[in-house]
């Protein structure tokens, strides 16, 4: 069938390949699997058995990511003050998780001293 919506179809495919069949325990085939409609943000599948031709059904998959992007999931702790200091920071990238990684793993036996006196007052 190629690929529709950016993949999504093979991506449907790919997914009901992992499932069996309960008449004869088959796996589903890509054979099987038939485009019926494709609309906005939705295609609708038939899957059919290769095997034994018992059919799984039909199935309605959503396929549009949202568009108006949710708030991101806080941690509960955080106060407002907390988000609103933060929400104008960049997001940390991937780069940033690695070049952390090798600052840790090249810190030595007095890694301590890198961390902030807490409640402490300065000389």
């Amino acid at each position: 069938m190629g690929k529709f919506q950016g993949g999504s179809f093979q991506a449907i495919q790919e997914y009901f390949q992992q499932k069996f069949c309960r008449n004869c325990a088959n796996n589903f085939s890509a054979d099987g699997i038939q485009l019926l409609r494709q609309e906005p943000g939705v295609l609708v599948v038939r899957v059919i058995c290769q095997t034994c031709g018992h059919p799984l059904g039909v199935a309605i998959v959503g396929t549009a990511l949202e568009q108006n992007k949710a708030k991101p999931m806080l941690p509960p702790d955080w106060t407002r003050k907390d988000a609103e200091r933060l929400q104008c920071l960049p997001t940390i990238s991937l780069d940033d998780v690695l070049s952390a990684h090798e600052f840790i793993e090249a810190l030595d036996a007095n890694w301590s001293r890198y961390l902030p006196q807490i409640g402490k007052t300065a000389s």
